[in-house]
């Protein structure tokens, strides 16, 4: 009454063995010009040849001094002279540290400087505005006139 167990075939009968992979050549030359993989013509191939390499590490304070420059919109000086003093900052460690923001630190720099002198000109004429309206108050009541 007992079914015999089904015996278990072995895999090499049943599928073909995968073949073994073939390593990449090196790619000796590009046309036109172009960067050749494996060599350090181009910062984004590794020495492997067919590998690329992993990409330079961002700069965290380049994205900090984008953040705060733009914000300096909404709160003014308050966040656009960090931006400034930290693109500065963020700028000198990507000369250093050949990382990756560049363009977020310029951003970040640019927007800083542009907010913060909209804001100067701006508290500048509002006091402008108010010594003018209080001098014409002083001048249309006769204060300091000597009559």
């Amino acid at each position: 009454m007992d079914a015999p167990a089904p015996q278990p075939v072995p895999l090499s009968a049943t599928m073909p063995l995968p073949a073994p992979p073939i390593p990449a050549a090196p790619v000796e030359a590009a046309a036109y010009g172009a960067p050749v993989r494996g060599s350090s013509a181009h910062p984004g191939y590794a020495a492997t040849p067919g590998w690329p390499a992993a990409p330079a590490p961002q700069n965290v304070l380049a994205w900090v001094s984008l953040g705060l420059g733009l914000g300096g919109v909404m709160f003014g000086l308050l966040t656009s002279v960090p931006a400034i003093v930290l693109g500065h900052i963020a700028r000198r460690q990507l000369r250093e540290r050949r990382e990756q923001g560049d363009a977020a630190a310029l951003t970040g720099l640019i927007s800083g400087y542009v907010i913060s002198a909209l804001w100067i000109l701006g508290i500048a004429a509002y006091v402008l505005f108010l010594v003018a309206l209080f001098g014409a108050v002083a001048v249309s009541s006769g204060v300091g006139s000597a009559v």
